[in-house]
């Protein structure tokens, strides 16, 4: 009877510290896809040359970019950098540097010598050192032709560029990017072949080896994808996170966050299954908005809630592990696809496109989600400045609404609040609650009421959607002196508590 009596304290010491677990956001790898920087004047862009820093400063400390040949075109009769001639009348400094390059190394490595030094010093000086980039991808460069030669004079070159001018400033190799892709169908043994000639080539001179990042895709059997990781130390998963994204594009109003920890179990699998049990992986996030035609998805607080959700551990119960639930622990580091949608000015003939998801004051508001979350030492959602909810708003965990934050339910919105608390926090660690340290407005109106509810038939986030019940959600509650909250015409259903 003791015996068993200890092993219950066990168990129940060690639920509650795995509940309570965080990622070290400190050491966390955080990066985005195509980051901008000023060559992209040359294909129109135009205020890109801080966008570095701007990345940067909201708490990345990686990126990269999409790579194009000097000569590619965007479509026949029409070269990829078509302004090319007149940016580099416009900067003579690195019309020079470019010369020097192609006299080197001849026309072709030239320009991929050029393109990534000027990105790498571009990213050190703008950050002081904080930002690294991610340089590939290599097999579209070199794989085609198995130009191993080339290869290896393009890696000793810019390692060395990068020990003499911006030390420590190249994050790794990104082999490939959805190579199994009906598009690319790449071979895993070239694939592994890249890796062998660009190690001897680090070792040849001398330099440290970098990482080796490959992008792949856990929807895909594991025959396929299991040999590209044999030789890779940082796995990034994309698209299986992109829980917005459907084909053909729609409004998705109930987003599937086990998506997230589902492939992270699966590319693990996958990944241990070739011996390689020590990559890390890193999950891509949605950053740009699937379908044009309707709301903005992610939102605000959908951001905030993707992130916080991928930066803990969750529960994988669906499809195949349906048979074995279990609690995974998050991903080794997050990355976000991508820049373009995020921010960015883009001259068509006489106009001037903008994009942008990326400022305060705008629709969306990414970088703030984003750069809360990283910083947040809360498992929830922390609501700082003044968030609006309107529509109906999908809430997986607890929410707070720090001091001196202020949360505004427009009239007419439906809150729906999941029957599990998915971060495990507050008072109640199984339901969701909204913790009001600020300043909570949900105002409707007699024609338009706000209702706050249960969303226990949500298909995407319960294996087995239920009718609503008593309890199902926490409900909303104040916690310091200085909470307020202002509730007219506001139905509160099937919470534990009202306020």
């Amino acid at each position: 009877m003791m015996r068993n009596y200890i092993l219950a304290i066990l168990f129940i010491t060690a639920h509650a510290q795995f509940a309570i677990s965080e990622t070290p956001l400190d050491s966390l790898e955080v990066g985005m896809f195509n980051v901008y920087f000023s060559l992209d004047e040359a294909i129109g862009y135009r205020d890109v040359r801080d966008d570095l820093a701007e990345v940067h400063a909201v708490g990345f400390n990686v990126v990269t970019h999409y790579f194009r040949s000097e000569y590619s075109l965007e479509r026949p009769g029409r070269r990829f950098w078509a302004g090319l001639p007149e940016w580099l009348q416009r900067n003579p400094k690195q019309a020079k540097r470019l010369r020097e390059w192609k006299k080197t190394y001849g026309s072709s490595l030239g320009w991929a010598l050029f393109f990534w030094s000027e990105y790498i010093q571009e990213a050190y000086t703008q950050t002081d050192g904080g930002l690294k980039a991610l340089i590939g991808e290599m097999y579209g460069i070199f794989g085609p032709r198995k130009d191993w030669d080339a290869l290896k004079t393009f890696v000793k070159a810019i390692s060395k560029f990068e020990q003499e001018h911006c030390p420590n400033s190249i994050a790794g190799w990104y082999i490939a990017e959805e190579p199994n892709s009906s598009r690319k169908r790449y071979s895993p043994e070239i694939a592994n072949q890249i890796v062998e000639q660009i190690k001897s080539a680090e070792s040849d001179v001398g330099v440290k080896h970098h990482k080796i990042y490959i992008d792949v895709s856990a929807t895909h059997k594991r025959k396929r994808v299991a040999p590209f990781l044999r030789n890779v130390d940082a796995i990034m998963l994309s698209p299986d996170a992109y829980i917005w994204a459907t084909n053909p594009p729609e409004y998705v109003e109930e987003a599937q966050y086990e998506r997230v920890h589902h492939a992270v179990r699966t590319i693990r699998e996958y990944a241990a299954s070739v011996g390689n049990q020590k990559a890390k992986v890193l999950v891509v996030l949605q950053t740009y908005d699937w379908n044009k035609s309707g709301p903005l998805q992610p939102n605000h607080i959908n951001m905030h809630q993707q992130v916080r959700y991928a930066l803990q551990p969750g529960l994988v119960d669906r499809g195949e592990y349906g048979y074995s639930p279990k609690w995974i622990e998050p991903p080794d580091g997050l990355w976000f696809w991508w820049w373009h949608d995020c921010k960015s000015k883009q001259r068509k003939g006489n106009d001037m496109i903008a994009i942008n998801r990326w400022d305060a004051n705008t629709e969306g508001n990414w970088a703030e989600a984003i750069k809360t979350e990283l910083q947040n030492r809360e498992n929830a959602v922390v609501i700082h400045g003044n968030e609006k909810w309107s529509g109906k708003v999908h809430i997986i965990g607890d929410v707070i609404i720090a001091e001196g934050g202020t949360l505004t339910i427009e009239p007419g919105t439906t809150v729906k609040f999941s029957v599990r608390d998915h971060f495990r926090s507050g008072q109640d660690t199984k339901r969701c609650e909204l913790i009001v340290r600020g300043k909570l407005i949900a105002k409707g109106d007699k024609k338009r009421w706000i209702t706050l509810t249960s969303d226990s038939m949500n298909r995407k986030q319960l294996a087995k959607p239920r009718k609503s019940k008593a309890g199902d959600w926490y409900g909303v509650r104040k916690e310091g002196k200085k909470a307020v909250i202002e509730l007219e015409n506001c139905q509160v259903e099937y919470a534990l508590v009202t306020p």
